[in-house]
């Protein structure tokens, strides 16, 4: 039996909501993109899961932090964020990662982590 990690994917106090960092896995269909693109449509699909399942939305976030294996992939993950987003903008972070954890035998290649405020 594999222990559960000690942490919680999503924490809601007060009006805020944080969640935890995303990765590029479809966890209904078991599945994990090889690429930059399909992973990080998956993480922006699992982000907006957790926030709506949580009372909150895409719209409602005020603060993301995108962690990426390679800096030259930063234009793509940029595009694509921005696709699932619109003005105002959340305050953003990128920073460059040695590596991620590997799932199903597949590199992680983004994570995003975010915070966001309660549906109004």
């Amino acid at each position: 039996m594999t222990t559960p990690p000690p942490y919680s994917p999503v924490v809601v106090t007060g009006d805020l909501v944080f969640v935890a960092g995303q990765i590029g896995k479809d966890f209904a269909a078991g599945t994990t993109g090889a690429s930059i693109e399909d992973q990080t449509h998956q993480t922006m699909k699992n982000l907006q899961a957790q926030l709506e399942a949580n009372n909150s939305s895409l719209k409602n976030l005020i603060k993301t932090t995108i962690f990426l294996t390679d800096m030259g992939q930063y234009g793509v993950v940029n595009d694509i964020y921005a696709s699932y987003l619109s003005e105002p903008y959340p305050a953003r972070s990128c920073v460059a990662v040695k590596e991620l954890p590997r799932v199903a035998d597949v590199d992680l290649l983004v994570e995003i982590e975010a915070v966001a405020t309660l549906n109004g």
